[in-house]
């Protein structure tokens, strides 16, 4: 094995590697879930902007895929930093659990509709995603200017 490749040894990442996986699965998933759900009952039409608001179902939807597919990269892009410079494996790992379940709790709370619009059940699971990434984030900085 070259230095290289012992530097780059993602064996102490692999469960953030993994639940990053079962993160982009899951944008993936939404993505198809966005035809049947989102414009089935043609409330909504496909490129133009959404109507309606969080009572219907295929507002949801879709708001919960865009929300997806704009945390993704950053999320991404987080992790890759945090292994390549070497960010503790355990706090990566447990960060990216935390991220990555808040993300699909969010999802759950926001198809069914549970609790408020805004300060409910959807605002506290986008919170601990978006908490445990800055951290994840901060740690990157931290490692890189210590």
């Amino acid at each position: 094995m070259t230095v290289l490749e012992e530097s780059l040894s993602l064996s102490p990442y692999e469960p953030a590697v993994l639940a990053f996986a079962v993160l982009c699965m899951a944008v993936m998933v939404q993505a198809f879930l966005t035809a049947p759900l989102g414009f089935l009952k043609e409330e909504q039409a496909p490129g133009m902007p959404l109507r309606g608001d969080h009572d219907m179902f295929s507002f949801r939807v879709l708001r919960t895929y865009a929300n997806s597919v704009e945390n993704l990269p950053a999320f991404g892009f987080s992790l890759l930093l945090a292994i390549l410079v070497g960010v503790s494996a355990a706090a990566v790992n447990w960060l990216a659990a935390i991220h990555v379940a808040s993300r699909l709790a969010f999802w759950a709370v926001y198809y069914s509709g549970v609790g408020k619009v805004a300060g409910g059940p959807r605002t506290i699971t986008y919170v601990a995603g978006a908490l445990s990434n800055l951290v994840l984030t901060g740690m990157v900085l931290y490692t890189l200017v210590s």
